[in-house]
This record gives structure tokens, sequence and C-alpha cells, in this order.
């Protein structure tokens, strides 16, 4: 699929052979030629070389999508503390049970179990709190962005 490593295969089987068969005229060489191309190129394939030119086309063509700004803009800055503020408010108003069952799975990583064992609760309990820490956070965030859509129309 790349004509350019293609011409490089087929160049690098021509001085292969006729360096390696200097004496022999080109008619003979025919065959070798083939079977020398055809190796090439399999190592080739199994070299890795294709997989990461296909995998750097495929990301490079996603361009945008992929790749974050090395250095945010002011107005995402701006965007991006409005969120955090918005999130840490509501964290601050859940009821307590709830606001360490959150922070003691997402900022400390314990299980539901180790969880449900700090705060004397079930299991379930605790994944339920979670579950509903994060869906007040989620619906907060997005009531924000709609009033914010609104009064920009």
């Amino acid at each position: 699929s790349n004509p350019s490593d293609a011409e490089d295969l087929v160049q690098d089987a021509f001085v292969s052979v006729r360096r390696a068969y200097a004496d022999k005229p080109a008619e003979d060489l025919r065959a070798l030629l083939f079977t020398t191309v055809r190796n090439l190129s399999v190592n080739y394939l199994k070299s890795g070389r294709i997989r990461q030119s296909r995998q750097s086309e495929e990301i490079g063509a996603l361009g945008d999508r992929l790749a974050c700004q090395r250095t945010p803009t002011p107005e995402q800055m701006v965007m991006d503390r409005e969120r955090l503020d918005i999130a840490e408010q509501t964290i601050a108003a859940m009821k307590p049970r709830k606001r360490d069952a959150l922070r003691l799975h997402r900022y400390e990583g314990l299980t539901y179990d180790e969880i449900a064992r700090r705060l004397s609760v079930s299991p379930t309990t605790v994944k339920t709190d979670i579950a509903e820490a994060i869906a007040e956070i989620a619906e907060n965030l997005s009531g924000a962005a709609k009033r914010s859509l609104a009064k920009g129309q």
C-alpha cells in the first residue's frame, strides 16, 4: 500500500542479487530476483514498520480529535475552572457519607468493601452512594452547560 516502500524493496532486491551473483548474466537471476523481493517483502511486513506507519497515518488523520493542545487557551482555562468549581461545590454540599465514599473510592482508590468497612455500611450502600454522587456532579455540570448555552443565545 506504500509505493515508495515497495520501490525501495525492489531496489534492495536488485542490489542484493547483483552483489551476490555479479558473475552471472541478468537472465539467469530472474527467478532469484522474484524470490528475493518476496522474502524482503515478508520480512518488511513482519518487522512491524508497516504497522507503525499505519498507526502513525491513522493518528495523523484523526488530527485534532485526538491531540490535546499543549497549552490550554485562556477560554479553556476559564471553562475548566468553572467546571471544577461546580464539581467542588456539588461535592461540598453532599451528605458526609456520600462525599466520603466518593473521596475514598475516586481519590484513594479503595474498593467498595474497604470503604464499607471504614464507613460501617454495606458494600451495596457504598456503591449506591458513589453512583448517586457521580450522577449529582454530572447533573450539576450538565445544568451549568445548558444555562451557559441559554445565555449565549
